[in-house]
Order: C-alpha cells, then sequence, then structure tokens
C-alpha cells in the first residue's frame, strides 16, 4: 500500500508544459497530496503585495522540509530541471523512492500553450527554457521514468496516471 512508503511522484519541463494538470489528476485518482511551488510564489505575492524570491526560496525550502520529515508520499508539482541534484539529494537524506514524469514538449506545442495561457513572459524565454530541459534530460535521462511528448500530449493525464499506479504497485 502506498501510504507505508515515502514515495514522490515529481516533473522535469519547462514552465506551462502541464505539471499542474497533471498533478491535480494524479492526486485525485492516487489519493496524494500535492506540493505546489506556484502556489507558494503566489502566496509570498499575496503577504507581501510583491513577488520576493528570496522569501519564496526560504518559504518552498521550509515547506518541502516539513514534508520529508513527515514521511507522507506526495507529488511534487515543480520542475526539477534546474535543481534535481539538490533535491535527489533530499529525498535520499529523507529515504523516499522518486518517479519523475518528464514533458518534453517541442518549441512550437510550448509556443501554442503559452500562446493560450497568456504566458507572454516565458513565450519571451522559450529558448531558454527548452535548453535547461534539454541540459536536465543529457545529465539525467536514468532518473527519468516517463517522456510525455507532443504526439501523447492529449492523453498526458491518462498516460500518467496508469505508468505512476503501476510504479506504485510494483515498488518493493
Amino acid at each position: 500500500m502506498i501510504h507505508d512508503k515515502k514515495l514522490c511522484i515529481t516533473f522535469a519541463g519547462a514552465v506551462g508544459s502541464s505539471k499542474t494538470p497533471i498533478s491535480n489528476f494524479l492526486s485525485t485518482k492516487l489519493n496524494l497530496p500535492v506540493f505546489n511551488n506556484d502556489a507558494i510564489r503566489t502566496e509570498i505575492v499575496e503577504d507581501l503585495g510583491v513577488f520576493d524570491s528570496n522569501e519564496h526560496i526560504k518559504l518552498r525550502d521550509l515547506r518541502l522540509k516539513e514534508i520529508l520529515e513527515s514521511g507522507v508520499s506526495f507529488i511534487c508539482d515543480v520542475s526539477v530541471d534546474r535543481e534535481w541534484k539538490e533535491f535527489k539529494k533530499r529525498l535520499t537524506t529523507s529515504g523516499y523512492q522518486w518517479y519523475i514524469i518528464s514533458l518534453d514538449l517541442s518549441k512550437d506545442l510550448l509556443s501554442q500553450l503559452y500562446n493560450m495561457k497568456g504566458y507572454l513572459e516565458s513565450l519571451k524565454r522559450i529558448d531558454e527554457l527548452v535548453h535547461d530541459h534539454n541540459v536536465f534530460l543529457s545529465e539525467n535521462s536514468g532518473d527519468v521514468d516517463l517522456h510525455i511528448s507532443d504526439s501523447d500530449f492529449k492523453n498526458r493525464c491518462q498516460i500518467c496516471y496508469s505508468k505512476a499506479d503501476d510504479w506504485i504497485k510494483n515498488i518493493s
């Protein structure tokens, strides 16, 4: 059963690549809480009236520490692209096993998503975001459990659920 294991399902992928919709779907299907980095970002803005990067990092790290210390399995709705080495170390130290879903979307599909969502700042940085994800993949491909691409994007939630559920059932 999932509740006697320390499991973390997390993501690699550019901003706006569908981490939150997948996280929410998995949360209801697998009965797991979601740690959402964007919700913490919003909380900082609401509390301070502006975004403060240092406060965001402090609160994010505090909340993550509390989750890891509790030993609860969870879905981590963040992209580990730039912080995987440190995050992996924290998971390992806390006795967690992880499952990484990599959202390997083309620049064309990301551009469409950004335009639909109004992510104009991300659209300006799209080359950097795609590059960061490709660097992550080249350095950490052995840690990735599932790849979602343009061809299976429309079925992403169900695919992620099916594969993550199989992983959970087969964990020793």
